[in-house]
Formats: structure tokens, C-alpha cells, sequence
């Protein structure tokens, strides 16, 4: 066996050498349509991997067999192959490229020309991020497509980000996007590695999303990934990276905080905490920062190595990519691993085969943020981290009622690991019949899930607690597609015929266990306890359809685009199982009409308008049966037994949730694509909205769901891209959006409002701090509105609600002289009422500087930390932050930071801790530089880069991050709370990206 290796390896350097024996010097120049030279081409030996790329002046220098051919390709220019034809010196122009009316992009289930697309279209280049250090998605979608917005809903590494196009349209059900893999329906975006992106087509409106039917009424994300090519490319990509918090609260220093103490307890009567000369140590020695013992530096690294290759017929690309963070919050971070494999194969002129296959592994830690957080603005500074044993101190006296915010950091640990597989192969086959061609593809996709907690002695008064849930998901799925393409004359048709189906299983199983005898083993063994419960749950769905769509064209000039999908669902009954998803789109090219062709202004110039239906299956897979549900009863005094009790009654009537959406859409390109404009407009309705209604207790009480509400949306949306500069090697590419959107409720089926909560607030609400309402957007916070403090020409006022001037003044809305729940309104909108971002890329030589913003517009956050920092009541007791300095008193009575009083009475679920969330960041700025080719004798390609992320952000919020909540996005009636979530970060990082 040793010897056939060493053969081979010697045939392998001799065929090596005879190779580089045949080659030859060749140089030469690269200009652009200006006769400037032209940086940064690649010039690639046809079929090799041999290659260099142009200097700063355009200049090339490689060896080449001089019967070989060379390839010259660079980013806006059209590709050449020039035959070296046994010449030294090569001259070549490039060509500006106009293929952009030629453009293909991918829409459900086929590929059409831009220019023929009737429908409401985003398509995401990849080198609109490629000079950014993105490593999910959702970091690729935001700022870049108009309508999408999307929102880093917690700065954690790896942590959850929501993402809506066009609004929100469920209460119940989920208002994500549908994502698209290669064909498989339903993937992650959290599994997906940017650098494996080929293209990237966000559908928006009914007539593009309606083609996925019970699925697409919250628009559809398509993703493409990259093949291999003739010959062998490696390519490696390594970044580093630190980051801290953007910003932190401004709080009382030690000994500042203890006068503040004191001047309360003097106001109120009680006894002073401090004394003098402790106050003034603390003066002179400072106390504990809190949020400096939480708070670190971050780091990260990722590491990206892609390989592909093949010859005639078969083409093969394998990518391996791992990323690991440690976030800015102590003892937390994450880590990803993915490998995929795309192969390629043309077994003759009618026949291909693919097959996709990729895995991920990913474990989340500890990256909930919360309680670390809240703590750091609740316990005194004058209170010492760490007491004389050495463990963080156990108890506040002055400050918190909660542990130390250590314990937070330490004392508990939230683990979320996923492992994931899909399968995804097909074959392509060109019938007899002209233009007619058969794809059949399979696929499975494997997720097992693990979330494991434990909670240790001292967070849980010396009772650790632990659990386990497990989830096994599998997800079955085949398509079979008849396409058939026929030109005759002045009319072309494209049809395609779909028949899918796809079953979804779930398996999960969950242990809890109380008294943990071994703590120090965590989760990883929780069969010593004193208490413990299980509980295991399974669920199945199934979903057929069948569907169609026709494109026609006339003249190239006039579109029409008709679909229509039968879904049909599991989860409901038999009478409403099936439902029908139709959609229409007209599209007319004025710029081919003779009469517009005449003013010579347009390279394109197109209007459109579509209509079509959608749905959702909002529900689980069993909610139209009744469940019942377990429980434990004592009789007589007797121990706990088990029992069985009636759920939530369920509906059989239950049907899908329907979404109606019209769009009218303009665009426009000049100067052979050099500009371009895009407006649309849309509205869309959604209706059989479900809910659930109460029951009254005659009825079984509980409730129940049923389809009774409806919730509109609508907008506008304008994008502004192309190249305004382009001389002299200095290359300007930019692109602009923005986008409007007003959300409200309808109707909720006759309520006249249905309260919603988080949970996250606890013992900060009074009662839920959402509701709904008719003529209301999702997300309206519900509360009191803070009229200031009472100022002392209101003392008579203030007696009547038993208060005094400098005590907080809400609005009475019933008159009754009371406060309460009935006093409650609508003070606030989480919904942003306009998003934008602007990308730009400035190249000039080998040097390349991309800027990007993004910006949210409209829109309320309630900043609960700052409430619980700055109330001195409840869990925290006492003031911390610096803003306490202007509080009510004498020679100070136009503040509204209210007084020290005995009849101070403070209501966090008010407008005065309601804040305006609006912001516009500079998300990136990157600076990269190609490296002459000569400094790696031609051999590889080589560029270095710097990049800077969320460096600069501009907004009136008070608190560290305007973007983050500490609600998840599975929502969107209960959203923009901030209450300890974990802020995102400023990032910088430096990278190398190799090319052979």
C-alpha cells in the first residue's frame, strides 16, 4: 500500500513539473470603458488554479501555458476568456455590465428574468455584504431590503433577532418569514452560514408569496446556495474580533448614592443608614461599579474554509465554518459548527443529479441576560462585592431584596444545544416533449434541541433545582414539479405544476428535580433529588398541496403572472382541511413602448400591480380537539394522587387565517442601469384572525380558539441603488431604502380590547401590559400617563388622591380620585412606523471602504430597568441612577423627578418610563485592501480587512441599546419591553481572506 502512495505522489509531482515546465511569463494591462486601469481583476488561468489579480494601475504579471486561455472577471464589468495563443503581453477592456434586464432570480419553485418579475421583489447581492463580518441572516437581511425590517432583539452571541416583512399579521401564530433552502421549505435562518449564500430573493406581496400557499402570508426568504465550478478553488476566511457595551448607565457613585439614602430617610422620618465618616470613605475610596463586575470585554473568532471543484460533468463545493463568542456579559457565549457538501452532476444532456447535504451543531450559554443585568442597577454601591470568606456577599442591606448579581453570573447556567442534519437531493430531466422538463426532490431534516437549566444553592435559598428538555424533530418532504417553457412569435409562457407534500413529527421529553444532592454536577445528573417530575409530549402534522403557476409575456412588453395552491392540513378538521390560495399580477414595460423609448431617459421602466391570498395555520396540530390535562389532588387530608382533569375546549370549526394583499409597484432604471428607483405600495388584511375567547364557567370555562378578528397592514416602500461615480479607478455603489407601515387592529370579533402580557415584568405591572384594541397597531402598551409631579399650586389637587406636591401625578381618566386599573390607556406603540438603511461601497485600487446604516423610526420602548433603578420602590428599594440628582424639593419644585415623601407612590407601568426607541446607527464600517498578487508570486489572492460594527448610534434612549428587548419574537402583541435585556455591542475586527 506505501508504495502505490509514494507512486502516486510521484506521478503527481512530476505531472506538476511538466506542467510549470510548458508555462510561460505573461503580463498585461486591464482597463475599464474609460481606458483607466482597472484594480483588482482576477485573472485566473481557464480551468486552473493558477491566478492573480491587477494592481492599483490595472497591471498583471502570471505564468501560463501558452495554449491555455485566460479569464478576466471583476464585480460591474462582463467576464472575458482570452486565448493566450503564445503571446506575453495581453491587453484587455472590460465592459461595464448591463445584465441587469437580463438578470435571473430565484422566485418559488423556478427562476424568471428581473424585468419579467410582476410581483413585489427584493433581491440581496452577496457583495452588498461581503465587506462585512456577518455570521447569521437576520445580519444580512437588516437595513438592506425595503419593507423587511428587522430587529437584534437581544445583543447576546447567537442570541434570537425578529424579523417581519410587510408587519405582522397573527396574534397566535408565529409572524416569521418563511424560509427557503435550496428548495427545502421551512429551514432555520439561525443554521445558515452567510458565506455559503449564493443568492438571496425576499418575496414580499401575495402574487409572489402565494405560491407557498398556508405559509406565505409572512413573506418568503429564498436562499441559493454556492456550487462548485470547473477546476480547484480553496478559499479561507479568518476573523477576531472585541467588543464592548455601546453604553452604561450613568449611576451614583458610593458615596453620593449614600447621601441620596440619607436625605430620604430624613424626608420620611426614618434613620439615617449612614454615617458621616462612612460617607466620606466612600468619598474618598469609591464603592462598587456594579455593572463593571458584569460587563467585560468580548471577544469572538470565526473561521470560514471553502473547497470546490470538479470537471465537465461533475462539480462538487464542501465548506466547513466555526464561530465562537464570548459575549460582554460575563460567563456568557456561543459556539457553531457547519460543514456542508453540495454535489453536482450532468449525466448526459436530458438527465442532472444534486445532492445538498449540510449539518450544524450549536450550543447557546447563558445568554438570557436579565437578572445579571437588572441587579447591577439594584444593589448599593456602598454594598461590597465579595465578603470576607471570599464568596460574593449574600445579602444587600440598603439595596436589592435578590442575590447578589454574581450569583446571576455564576450560580445558574442556561444551556440551549441544537444539532441539526438535512438531506436534500433531486434530479432534473428534459422530457421529449420541447421545453418540458420533470424535477423530483426529497428531503429530511433532523433537529435534536436540549435545554438544560440548573439553578445552585445560593440563588435558590440552598435548594438547587435542574432540568432537562429534550425534542427530536423530523421533517419529511417531496417535491415533484412539471416545467415547461415555449416561445412563439411575440408570446413566451412559462408554466410550472407542483405537487408537495410534507410531514412534520416532534417527540419531547422533559425531567425537573428539585434538592439536588450533587450540585456540583449541575444538570448532568439530577437523579439525586428530594423532589422531581417528568413529562413527555409528542405532535405530527402532515401538509399536501398542489399548485400551479403560468407566466406570459407579450412582446417581452406586456406580463401576466396567475397561481393558485390548494393546501391541505392536518391540523384541521375535515370540513375546512383544504383551502385554495389564488393570485393574479399585471406588469406592463412602458420602456419598450416606442413613445417612451423616444425620450431616451429610461434603461427600464416598468409598473406592476398584483393581488392574491395567502394563509397561516396559527394553531397547534390538535387545537380542534377538547385535551385533557393531568393534575394532582389531595381527598381527606391524603396525599397528593393523580388525576385527570377537561382542558381548553376545542373548536372543530377552526379554519385558516387568510391574508388578502394588494400591491402597486414603479421601477425605473437610467443610464444602462446605472440608477435605479423602486417604489411600491401595499395593503393587506388578514382575516379569520385567531384568538382565543374566554369562556364563561357555565361553558367549561377556559378558553377556547376561534377564527373571529382581522388585522390590517399597510405602506410604502422606495429603494435608490446604482453607481453614481466611476472614473479614474475611484468606484462609488450605493443603496438606499425606506419604508413606511401602519399597523392596527380591525376587529377582535366584538371585544372591544383583549389584554396581553410577557410575563417579563413581573412585580413592575399592574396588570398586562399590552392590549388590543380595534384601531390599534399590535403591540400597544397599556398604562398610566404620567402627568409629572403635583407643583405646589396643586396641593389641593394632590389631597384628593391622598398625595403632596412633588408625589407623581397620573392622569385620572374616570374622575373617581382614585388610581387604579380603570385609569389605565393606551400610552404607546412598540410597532416602528418607518425603517431604512443606506449601503455604500467605495473602492478605489486595491482598497475598498464600505459604510452602512440602518434606522428604526416611530416607535416606543418601556425601559423597565430604568424603572426599577429609578422608582426606589419594590425589589430595589433605593435610587441609583444619577437622573434621582433632580428630584422634587425645595428650590427644585419644577423637576418631575418626584420627592422624597411618606406618600410616595410610584406606578412603573407608566408613561414616564416610556421612551422613544427610534434610532439611526452606523452598523458598519469596514476597510479592506487586496494585496498585490506579487507579494504571493501569483499564486493566491489575497485580501486583509478592518471592520467596526454599531460604532456610532444616534437616539434619545436612555438605556444602553435602543434595539434590544427582553422579549423573544415569537410575538408581536407583547413586544419593546427592556428589562435587563442583553445590549448589543460595539464590535471590531480585523480578518485575511485567502484565495488558490
Amino acid at each position: 500500500m506505501k508504495k502505490h502512495v509514494k507512486l502516486f505522489f510521484f506521478l503527481l509531482l512530476l505531472c506538476r513539473g511538466y506542467a510549470f515546465a510548458q508555462n510561460s511569463r505573461i503580463t498585461g494591462t486591464v482597463t475599464g470603458p474609460d481606458n483607466q486601469g482597472l484594480p483588482g481583476v482576477n485573472v485566473q488561468v481557464s480551468g486552473t488554479t493558477l491566478g492573480t489579480a491587477t494592481d492599483a494601475s490595472g497591471n498583471f504579471t502570471l505564468n501560463a501555458p501558452g495554449n491555455g486561455s485566460l479569464v478576466f472577471s471583476n464585480i460591474g464589468y462582463v467576464s472575458q476568456t482570452i486565448p493566450i495563443n503564445g503571446r506575453s503581453v495581453i491587453t484587455v477592456q472590460l465592459a461595464e455590465d448591463q445584465k441587469t434586464l437580463n438578470e435571473v432570480v430565484v422566485v418559488g419553485y423556478g427562476t424568471q428574468r428581473k424585468t419579467d418579475v410582476t410581483g413585489a421583489l427584493t433581491a440581496i447581492s452577496t457583495k452588498e455584504f461581503a465587506q462585512q463580518p456577518v455570521t447569521r441572516i437576520d445580519q444580512v437581511l437588516q437595513g438592506r431590503a425595503a419593507g423587511v425590517q428587522v430587529t437584534q432583539a437581544t445583543g447576546a452571541p447567537g442570541g434570537d433577532a425578529r424579523i417581519r416583512i410587510r408587519g405582522a399579521n397573527s396574534v397566535l401564530g408565529s409572524n416569521n418569514p418563511l424560509y427557503v433552502v435550496d428548495g427545502f421549505v421551512g429551514a432555520d435562518f439561525n443554521f445558515i452560514n452567510p458565506s455559503d449564500i449564493e443568492t438571496l430573493q425576499v418575496l414580499k406581496d401575495a402574487a409572489s408569496t402565494s405560491i407557498y400557499g398556508s405559509r406565505g402570508a409572512n413573506g418568503v426568504v429564498i436562499i441559493t446556495t454556492k456550487k462548485g465550478a470547473k477546476g480547484i478553488k480553496v478559499n479561507y476566511e479568518g476573523q477576531g474580533s472585541v467588543s464592548s457595551v455601546i453604553k452604561k448607565y450613568d449611576v451614583l457613585p458610593a458615596g453620593e448614592f449614600a447621601e441620596i439614602v440619607n436625605a430620604r430617610a430624613t424626608a420620611t422620618g426614618s434613620n439615617l443608614p449612614f454615617t458621616t465618616d462612612q460617607i466620606a470613605q466612600f468619598k474618598q475610596n469609591g464603592g462598587t461599579d456594579w455593572q463593571d463586575l458584569v460587563f467585560r470585554t468580548g471577544s469572538g473568532q470565526q473561521h470560514q474554509i471553502t473547497v470546490s471543484g470538479g470537471g465537465d460533468k461533475t462539480t462538487f463545493l464542501i465548506s466547513g465554518n466555526y464561530v465562537n463568542q464570548n459575549g460582554i456579559v460575563e460567563n456568557s457565549g456561543f459556539k457553531r459548527y457547519i460543514l456542508r457538501t453540495n454535489l453536482n452532476t450532468q449525466i448526459n444532456d436530458k438527465l442532472s443529479l444534486r445532492l445538498n447535504l449540510w449539518g450544524t451543531k450549536s450550543r447557546n450559554h447563558n445568554t438570557n441576560g436579565g437578572g445579571a443585568i437588572i441587579q447591577a442597577l439594584a444593589w448599593a454601591p456602598t454594598t461590597p462585592a465579595y465578603g470576607s470568606d471570599g464568596q460574593p456577599t449574600f445579602t444587600d442591606p440598603i439595596g436589592s431584596v435578590y442575590r447578589n448579581p454574581l450569583d446571576y453570573l455564576y450560580d445558574q447556567a442556561a444551556d440551549l444545544d441544537r444539532s441539526s442534519i438535512n438531506v436534500n437531493g433531486g434530479l432534473n430531466y428534459k422530457l421529449p416533449i420541447k421545453g418540458l422538463t420533470l424535477d423530483l426532490q426529497y428531503a429530511v431534516n433532523y433537529l435534536n434541541a436540549q435545554n438544560l437549566n440548573f439553578t445552585g444553592k445560593r440563588l435558590s435559598n440552598n435548594n438547587p433545582s435542574a432540568s432537562r428538555y429534550s425534542s427530536e424533530q423530523v421533517t419529511l418532504q417531496n417535491t415533484n414539479s412539471l416545467n415547461y417553457t415555449v416561445a412563439v412569435g411575440n408570446h413566451s409562457i412559462n408554466a410550472v405544476a407542483v405537487l408537495e407534500t410534507q410531514q412534520f413529527t416532534d417527540n419531547n421529553f422533559t425531567a425537573t428535580a428539585t434538592g439536588l444532592r450533587f450540585p456540583q454536577l449541575g444538570y448532568s445528573n439530577i437523579g439525586g433529588n428530594s423532589a422531581a417530575s417528568v413529562a413527555s409530549g409528542f405532535q405530527k402534522w402532515t401538509l399536501l398541496s398542489l399548485l400551479g403557476r403560468v407566466n406570459y409575456a407579450y412582446k417581452d412588453k406586456y406580463l401576466v403572472t396567475a397561481a393558485v395552491r390548494q393546501d391541505g392540513s392536518s391540523k384541521f378538521s375535515p370540513e375546512n382541511r383544504n383551502s385554495v390560495f389564488p393570485s393574479l399580477a399585471l406588469g406592463w414595460r412602458l420602456s419598450e413602448e416606442e413613445f417612451i423609448k423616444k425620450m431616451n431617459v429610461f434603461s427600464n421602466l416598468k409598473l406592476r400591480g398584483s393581488w392574491g391570498m395567502t394563509g397561516s395555520q396559527a394553531i397547534n396540530p390538535y387545537a380542534t380537539l377538547s385535551p385533557y390535562n393531568t393534575t394532582f389532588v389531595a381527598f381527606n387530608n391524603t396525599a397528593a394522587v393523580a388525576g385527570v382533569i377537561q382542558g381548553n375546549q376545542g373548536n372543530r370549526n377552526l379554519k385558516w387565517e387568510t391574508t388578502k394583499q394588494t400591491d402597486v409597484g414603479l421601477e425605473m432604471e437610467f443610464f444602462n442601469g446605472r440608477l435605479r428607483f423602486e417604489a411600491d405600495y401595499f395593503k393587506k388584511n388578514t382575516t379569520d384572525l385567531l384568538l382565543n375567547v374566554a369562556l364563561p364557567s357555565y361553558a367549561g370555562g377556559g378558553t377556547q380558539t376561534r377564527n373571529v378578528g382581522e388585522i390590517e397592514n399597510k405602506g410604502f416602500e422606495f429603494s435608490l441603488g446604482g453607481t453614481p461615480f466611476d472614473k479614474g479607478g475611484f468606484r462609488w455603489e450605493t443603496n438606499l431604502n425606506f419604508s413606511t407601515l401602519k399597523n392596527q387592529v380591525i376587529s377582535l370579533g366584538g371585544l372591544p380590547r383583549l389584554g396581553t402580557g410577557t410575563g417579563v415584568g413581573a412585580g413592575m405591572s399592574t396588570t398586562n401590559e399590552f392590549m388590543l384594541m380595534p384601531g390599534e397597531p399590535l403591540g400597544s402598551y397599556w398604562g398610566l400617563k404620567y402627568l409629572g409631579t403635583f407643583k405646589p399650586n396643586e396641593s389641593d389637587l394632590a389631597a384628593r388622591f391622598g398625595r403632596v406636591p412633588g408625589d407623581p401625578h397620573y392622569q385620572d381618566l374616570n374622575g373617581d380620585n382614585s388610581i387604579t386599573t380603570d385609569d389605565f390607556q393606551i400610552i404607546g406603540r412598540a410597532f416602528p412606523k418607518a425603517t431604512g438603511g443606506w449601503n455604500n461601497t467605495f473602492s478605489y485600487k486595491g482598497l475598498t471602504l464600505n459604510v452602512f446604516f440602518n434606522g428604526v423610526f416611530g416607535v416606543d420602548k418601556l425601559n423597565y430597568t430604568r424603572a426599577a433603578a429609578l422608582s426606589g420602590a419594590g425589589d430595589a428599594r433605593q435610587f441609583i441612577l444619577s437622573e434621582i440628582r433632580d428630584y422634587y424639593r425645595p428650590g427644585n419644585e419644577t423637576s418631575d423627578v418626584p420627592a422624597f415623601t411618606r406618600t410616595y407612590q410610584p406606578f412603573t407601568q407608566s408613561s414616564r418610563f416610556l421612551e422613544d426607541g427610534s434610532f439611526v446607527r452606523l452598523k458598519n464600517v469596514s476597510l479592506s485592501y487586496n494585496l498585490p498578487a506579487s507579494v504571493l508570486r501569483n499564486k493566491a489572492n489575497a485580501r486583509v480587512f478592518f471592520s467596526a460594527t454599531n460604532l456610532l448610534t444616534i437616539t434619545k434612549y436612555k438605556g444602553p441599546d435602543p434595539e434590544s428587548s427582553s422579549v423573544g419574537s415569537n410575538t408581536d402583541t407583547a413586544i419593546g419591553i427592556d428589562y435587563g435585556s442583553y445590549p448589543n455591542s460595539k464590535t471590531y475586527t480585523i480578518g485575511l481572506n485567502l484565495g488558490f
